[in-house]
């Protein structure tokens, strides 16, 4: 397995801040698949430069992996759930916090793109499982999200809120930002939130050229309904 080169932006928790400037301390990263497994332990020196993020590289075998991030002499760690395209180098951003981690319960979409993908700010948005293809989009719903792009992908988490929980899965959308400031949403095959079954679902949705020339002369502010947007569950 080749798998990635990972650069990781640490920011460090309270502790950590105390530490003089240039000071180096350690870290442990470890990848855990759904069984539990390591496939991957590292420790890892950083440098404290004034409340600016650290930096740590290091390299993963392609997959979806929680990532837990440890500065034990501190009584600092993070944890999260990541997935590592092939050959693909990524970056990521974490935060240690004081005490023991919080994990939260994400749907991830992930995926290979090319750099005009990155040039249409894309995000994405929520709207009610009953919207019309082809015609006005309505409100989006509420949706947290954090979304990190590289320069050949992409690496979303969603959260979902309760509220969604309890009136069922609604629909997702990719937003799209054109030249003139409009926006093209599309609609994806992605029910949103899904059940928690101990361990995220992973969507890869890779986007070519020919799906971005596809948008040129489409309507902006309806719901696009396209089928060679696809996506695959991993």
């Amino acid at each position: 397995m080749i798998g990635a080169h990972v650069i990781l932006h640490l920011g460090l928790c309270n502790a950590m801040l105390k530490l003089p400037q240039g000071a180096t301390a350690r870290v442990h990263v470890r990848l855990m698949d759904h069984l539990g497994h390591p496939h991957a332990e590292q420790d890892l020196s950083i440098k404290r430069y004034g409340d600016s993020p650290a930096r740590a590289e290091f390299d993963a075998p392609p997959g979806l992996y929680q990532l837990q991030i440890s500065a034990a002499q501190f009584r600092c760690y993070a944890d999260d759930y990541v997935f590592f395209l092939d050959q693909h180098n990524r970056t990521i951003s974490e935060q240690l916090s004081d005490g023991a981690p919080v994990l939260t319960q994400p749907m991830l979409i992930d995926g290979t793109a090319p750099p005009s993908f990155m040039y249409l700010s894309p995000t994405y948005v929520l709207f009610d499982k009953d919207t019309p293809c082809d015609k006005p989009v309505p409100d989006p719903l509420p949706l947290h999200l954090t979304v990190e792009n590289d320069q050949d992908s992409f690496y979303i988490w969603l959260y979902p809120d309760q509220s969604l929980i309890q009136h069922g899965p609604q629909m997702i959308a990719l937003q799209l930002q054109t030249a003139t400031g409009e926006e093209h949403y599309i609609k994806l095959k992605i029910p949103f939130p899904q059940p928690w079954g101990g361990f995220p679902n992973q969507i890869q949705f890779n986007v070519t050229d020919n799906e971005i020339d596809w948008l040129t002369g489409q309507p902006t502010g309806v719901l696009l309904c396209p089928r060679l947007f696809r996506t695959s569950a991993g």
